[in-house]
């Protein structure tokens, strides 16, 4: 085993867990595997060597002072839930009726989580998953039933300390037949610490059920986070992900929808607006497996001063998923000499009636454009905020829930 493994076994080994099968089989998992590195293809250029040399300990508790400070003032009429450093805040829980909305180990414990846990995930492959799988404690458990539909969306506070902490979270999401609800996620972090973050997120989309998931990074520290979104969607629902990249590190989005069902609609939106040297890797599929579904993707990204974007997109349309109709575009701008962009958009079909198309687009901001502007009396400081506003909006405008929207259109 590898040096920097063993330190990240370390940290975790003493986590009070509840022992079962999936627990076991990613501890095992985990000795047959490597962190990755850039000779892994899916790694290849997202490098880890800073997060191997970095001296972690395991959070403890979640202390935060001013949690409230925290708040968005545009999503107060919202339910809430708060983690600091991956700890449940009970203290500033706002939850719905009707459905069950608990601590991750608590429905582990109560045996709720053990038709969902690690059902989609390939343990043997996935270092991260393996490592979430095994030593996860934290995290929300959110099961809807049938029928309900959430009046207002959740919003769940992702607050980081830093202190050079590291913790795992997992969340599973239950929408059971005919169901709604959004979420909102909000990564905030206060000090400018290090930190390692890795969180797993299963969403389960039943018949005709609609979810919405919305992720906001926007963690000014020196945050090291590795998250995966694994979804499964059955006949005739409603899956929408809109992930929103601003601050951090080093982050790494995995985002892996199985279309199980027919009739299925599977949206994809991203933006990134990056700078200094961050790096963001999207990794996105789309998986159609039954006929008669729709998927559609769009990444944007605003690269300045050195940072770095990666965009990998997959789509598979299996042999079964005839008349699938699946759309994928990446469009990026870099807006310094420095700042880079590794795009590859990748289509697989085995099936022989579809509709399917892909591609992407590098460049920097339309200088006849900004030019044209300056011509009639604009500052370039303005032209060239009002040509980014105008790139980001064809995301942005997406989201449908209005207050969210305004907010991330004044964060852009």
């Amino acid at each position: 085993m590898v040096v920097a493994e063993k330190k990240f076994h370390d940290i975790f080994n003493n986590t009070p867990i509840v022992s079962n099968k999936t627990r076991e089989q990613a501890l095992r998992s985990l000795e047959n595997l490597q962190m990755p590195t850039t000779k892994h293809e899916e790694w290849k250029y997202t490098n880890l060597k800073g997060l191997q040399n970095e001296n972690f300990v395991l959070a403890q508790s979640g202390v935060c002072e001013e949690i409230e400070k925290f708040f968005v003032p545009q999503l107060q009429e919202t339910y809430r839930i708060v983690f600091v450093n991956g700890f449940w805040q009970e203290k500033y829980a706002v939850l719905p009726a009707k459905v069950q909305l608990i601590p991750f180990a608590q429905a582990e414990r109560e045996g709720k989580v053990q038709n969902y846990f690690a059902k989609n995930l390939n343990l043997e492959k996935e270092y991260f998953d393996a490592l979430n799988t095994a030593f996860a404690q934290n995290g929300y458990f959110l099961h809807i039933p049938a029928g309900a539909v959430l009046d207002k969306p959740l919003v769940v506070y992702h607050l980081n300390s830093g202190e050079n902490t590291a913790y795992l979270q997992r969340n599973i999401v239950v929408a059971e037949k005919s169901s709604e609800v959004q979420i909102i996620n909000l990564y905030l972090a206060k000090g400018e610490s290090t930190s390692f973050v890795n969180e797993v997120t299963e969403i389960f989309v039943a018949e005709n059920a609609r979810v919405n998931f919305y992720k906001l990074q926007n963690e000014k520290n020196k945050v090291y986070r590795i998250d995966t979104t694994q979804v499964e969607q059955r006949d005739s629902s409603h899956f929408a992900s809109f992930t929103f990249s601003l601050a951090g590190h080093l982050l790494r989005n995995n985002l892996n929808i199985l279309i199980e069902g027919k009739h299925c609609e599977t949206l994809m939106y991203g933006l990134s607006y990056l700078k200094g040297k961050t790096l963001a890797d999207h990794h996105t599929l789309a998986d159609h497996r039954q006929p008669n579904s729709y998927s559609n993707e769009l990444y944007k990204g605003l690269f300045d001063e050195a940072s770095t974007g990666v965009f990998n997109g997959k789509i598979y349309v299996r042999p079964d998923a005839q008349k699938t109709n699946a759309y994928q575009q990446n469009r990026n701008v870099l807006l310094s000499e420095q700042a880079s962009i590794y795009t590859k958009p990748q289509l697989e079909i085995w099936a022989d009636d579809v509709k399917c198309s892909h591609g992407a687009t590098t460049g920097k901001l339309d200088e006849s454009a900004l030019f044209y502007m300056r011509s009639r009396g604009i500052s370039e400081a303005v032209a060239r905020n009002l040509l980014l506003k105008a790139f980001a909006e064809e995301v942005i405008e997406k989201i449908p829930f209005e207050p969210l929207q305004e907010y991330i259109a004044t964060l852009i």
